[in-house]
């Protein structure tokens, strides 16, 4: 049992990760219907601004401030400029995000270098031990960021003006435009959310594991996996298929063939939902 709890408690932290990545990715989607397949790079230049910051003497808790937040504005600056243009061209819009994403690799690797570095702060060797189950203080620190920012933005979602705004322009954007509701100021703040939360899960990973300027495709591919088995635009869906994918793969590793098919597991609770479901386990729209 005592081994079982473990890795219930690692796969949901490392699931909150992917909650982070999805929730960015459809929640952007489900407003704009420009999926960004940047995002995974978005991660990985937080991860690697984080690092700088901390590099540079500035405590891990205010890089986990600053850089989503330059990740965030980077995002709102790019669909502006970039990707409000193509907003109903799909194949453009997919090939400039793909293009993005590479050229975003390009300068971290110009600016950092391709070697292998981690966030180095106390949280990374620390832990508490409760009933033979260690929990280690980088792996607390996700699960005590990711919990507040998702009920946060559940809470934003259903009880605000903006949230109205947000679901509003997800489920009929010319009839909001109507009754007063500004598409591209709405859109835009999706951006900036989307691309934060993308910065938040980048300096978490970071503390956690070790990573390279490449690291940035695979979770890229994890986000969305869950925002398109969740059902592409909800967040409900995108929060119970990000943890479901990470004690999938935690178990999986620890109970079957082993962490070789780590990478896998997304692609097979993937092929599984959408056999089953194809719109996704939930109703595809900006819902809670």
């Amino acid at each position: 049992m005592t081994e079982f709890l473990q890795q219930t408690f690692n796969g949901l932290s490392i699931g909150s990760v992917y909650v982070l990545v999805g929730v960015g990715l459809t929640l952007v989607f489900g407003i704009s219907r420009i999926m960004n397949y940047a995002q995974g790079q978005f991660l990985i230049l937080g991860t690697f601004i984080g690092y700088a910051l901390v590099s540079a003497g500035i405590p891990w808790w205010l890089a986990l401030l600053v850089s989503p937040l330059a990740v965030g504005i980077l995002g709102v600056v790019l669909y502006r400029v970039m990707f409000r243009r193509l907003a109903q061209d799909y194949l453009a819009t997919f090939i400039l995000t793909v293009g993005l994403g590479i050229v975003i690799q390009q300068v971290i690797v110009e600016i950092w270098g391709p070697e292998q570095r981690q966030i180095d702060t106390a949280l990374t060797t620390g832990s508490v031990d409760v009933g033979g189950v260690v929990l280690t203080d980088s792996r607390l620190l996700i699960l005590g960021a990711c919990v507040p920012i998702v009920a946060g933005l559940f809470l934003a979602l259903a009880r605000t003006d903006l949230g109205r705004r947000m679901r509003a322009t997800a489920e009929n954007p010319e009839m909001a435009s109507l009754v007063g509701v500004d598409g591209r100021r709405t859109t835009s703040t999706a951006f900036l959310i989307g691309s934060a939360l993308a910065g938040v899960a980048g300096v978490l990973l970071g503390i956690l594991f070790p990573f390279t300027a490449f690291s940035g495709n695979q979770f890229l591919i994890k986000g969305l996996a869950v925002a398109l088995a969740g059902g592409i635009g909800n967040v409900t869906g995108a929060v119970v298929i990000g943890l479901t994918l990470g004690l999938v793969e935690t178990y999986g590793s620890a109970y079957t063939v082993g962490p070789e098919w780590q990478n896998g597991y997304a692609f097979v609770l993937l092929i599984a939902i959408l056999a089953w479901r194809p719109n996704g386990l939930f109703r595809g729209t900006v819902e809670i």
